[in-house]
């Protein structure tokens, strides 16, 4: 007999969250449709169908059914199997990707981190292995229908993040969930459940077994969706900031500086969280090796903390230094960050008017100005790399950005000033 789940009456919320022209949504509502023909069980699962039911528009939307991985690459002639021991199969609709995973019971944690194995099962089974009450909602639109289980969507009216069943051990499965609790509070602007907020402390100090890749992404998550301020301040109240972000001497003087701020990049955001960062660049290269940035991310970060520090000097820098320093690629990551710390007292702001008086004044050629002279110029006339050859292409340099020289001639009259 097909069990027949729960009906909540939060459906229409759920359809109108969401254009109906959404190509995603388009594709996902196919993807549940041809395994409902097929004559299986699916719904939406997890993220996209809480994220309707707070009228926000999903990223992805997942998949979830009682057809097992070979059925659903059966069914979808361009699939991957990207987990098939868990269940997960990636489905490719045209340019649009979506992950359908088998309904599945989790057979044992050994590493604090991943099941050991797994075993086909159910929607309701399904459900509650998941993590929180808020992501344990299945959606069904095909007939409109929400899966509640877990009092998910009564959760979610109540603005709180609780753990599916014995919060101790959700926790003890799968220590990701510590920082994931954060980061859904800190975004939504939710209470942590009592039992889950004390289960969260207990195994607070187990966070190690988390790969610094996955703490990464979560940490990042919780300073660019919106609610960076809230996760500080609750991961200092769970014990867990020195022990994924100890970089961090002051965290309630980092969170004050996202206090009101919405969504940020990933480079203003850690701009902004690191500006009192002592020691770099060499702390930023230590922070981004233990917890796996890109090089990009390093570069990026250690460039735009330089610049948003050399921003609080600006009225004090000449002309060249100041186009030097705004005709750089990683401005509009100093300019943001540097708005936020000055936004909370934490510096004068002085220099960042000064920068927009000139941004607003000094074109793009007038920040780089072509060249006059260059190195090949030098060698030609004689000159050989040194001291002197570096020093005459900087001084070159500053008399264009200083607008003294604005002919070769004149160029080639500074070289021979310098030489004597």
């Amino acid at each position: 007999m097909t069990y027949q789940p729960p009906v909540s009456d939060a459906t229409d919320r759920a359809d109108a969250a969401v254009p109906r022209a959404d190509p995603l949504r388009t594709g996902a509502v196919a993807v549940v449709e041809r395994l409902r023909a097929a004559g299986h069980e699916a719904y939406w699962a997890g993220g996209c169908v809480r994220d309707q039911l707070l009228g926000l528009r999903p990223k992805d939307y997942d998949v979830t059914t009682d057809a097992d991985p070979q059925r659903i690459m059966d069914l979808f002639e361009r699939s991957i199997p990207v987990g098939v021991q868990f269940g997960v199969v990636r489905v490719l609709l045209g340019r649009l990707e979506f992950e359908i995973a088998t309904f599945r019971a989790d057979l044992g944690y050994s590493d604090g981190r991943r099941p050991d194995a797994v075993a086909w099962t159910d929607a309701r089974e399904d459900v509650l292995r998941r993590d929180f009450t808020i992501n344990g909602l299945l959606y069904d639109p095909v007939d409109h229908r929400i899966a509640d289980f877990v009092e998910g969507v009564d959760d979610l009216r109540r603005g709180v993040v609780r753990a599916i069943g014995a919060p101790e051990a959700r926790f003890a499965e799968d220590r990701l969930r510590l920082i994931r609790a954060i980061r859904f509070a800190a975004r939504f602007g939710f209470q942590v459940e009592p039992e889950t907020w004390r289960a969260l402390l207990l195994h607070a100090p187990e966070i190690g077994a988390v790969s610094p890749e996955r703490i990464h992404a979560e940490l990042e998550r919780i300073l660019t969706e919106g609610g960076a301020a809230r996760g500080l301040r609750l991961l200092t109240r769970s014990a867990l900031l020195p022990r994924v972000l100890r970089e961090l001497a002051d965290p309630e003087r980092a969170a004050l500086r996202f206090d009101g701020a919405g969504p940020l990049s990933p480079q203003v955001a850690w701009t902004t969280v690191l500006y009192d960062l002592e020691g770099w660049p060499e702390s930023i290269e230590a922070l981004g090796r233990r917890l796996r940035w890109s090089t990009a991310l390093v570069r990026h970060v250690t460039h735009a903390l330089d610049m948003a520090h050399a921003l609080a000097r600006y009225a004090a820098l000449g002309v060249p230094g100041r186009k030097r320093l705004l005709r750089r690629p990683e401005l509009p990551t100093a300019l943001a960050a540097a708005r936020l710390v000055a936004r909370a007292g934490q510096s004068d702001g002085h220099g960042l008017g000064a920068a927009a008086r000139d941004l607003a004044v000094w074109s793009r050629q007038a920040l780089a100005p072509p060249r006059l002279l260059g190195g090949q110029d030098l060698k030609q006339a004689g000159f050989a790399p040194g001291p002197f050859f570096a020093e005459a292409l900087s001084a070159l340099e500053d008399a264009q950005l200083e607008g003294r020289v604005t002919t070769r001639e004149q160029a080639w009259a500074l070289v021979e000033q310098l030489r004597r």
